[in-house]
């Protein structure tokens, strides 16, 4: 038999799956991942992963099809005010023995490490553009108040680069019908 390369909430034993080809198990694990961020948007360090999933043993190998979720936080990209959600993502990958793919996903024997899969699967759902909430007002380019919280003075249009276009506006006083 052989032994776990290593402890972990999403190290899986499938020896027993393996051996009784169409047979299935659930599995619930959930712990930490590290590092997992993209642009703005990242799961934070310690932050609990979890996924719920199927596995199947299928010809070549095991099927893994479940849920994986997170909470996620960023910086909301039109107000910078903190933006937080929750992620769920459906998977379903194949597990194959020799998996040198880049995509792929390996099985090791008698042991099955989901983790790759519980960290693909966050990278690829976060936000590259996170929101603080979907009607953010942003903040005001010409002073920079938050919009969402206050008004400003400012004037939309005020940009000296249209100005050139205002003598059109005035010229066809109707232009807005």
């Amino acid at each position: 038999m052989t032994r776990a390369p290593r402890r972990g909430p999403f190290l899986v034993p499938v020896a027993a799956l393996r051996r009784q080809p169409g047979s299935s198990f659930e599995v619930h694990a959930s712990g930490p991942i590290f590092e997992l961020a993209v642009s703005h948007s990242r799961v934070p360090d310690g932050g609990e992963v979890s996924l719920d999933a199927l596995l199947e043993s299928v010809l070549g190998g095991v099927m893994v099809t479940g849920t994986v979720g997170a909470d996620w936080e960023a910086d909301c990209g039109r107000c910078l005010e903190p933006a937080r959600g929750r992620l769920a993502v459906a998977v379903r990958e194949l597990f194959t023995e020799g998996a040198e793919e880049e995509g792929s996903y390996r099985l090791s024997g008698e042991w099955l490490d989901l983790e790759p899969l519980a960290h693909d699967a966050c990278i690829l759902e976060l936000p590259l553009a996170p929101l603080c909430r979907p009607d953010c007002l942003g903040l005001c380019p010409g002073c920079g108040v938050n919009r969402n919280t206050e008004t400003c003075d400012c004037t939309e249009g005020s940009d000296p680069r249209w100005a050139g276009l205002s003598v059109l506006r005035d010229a066809a006083p109707n232009w807005r019908e």
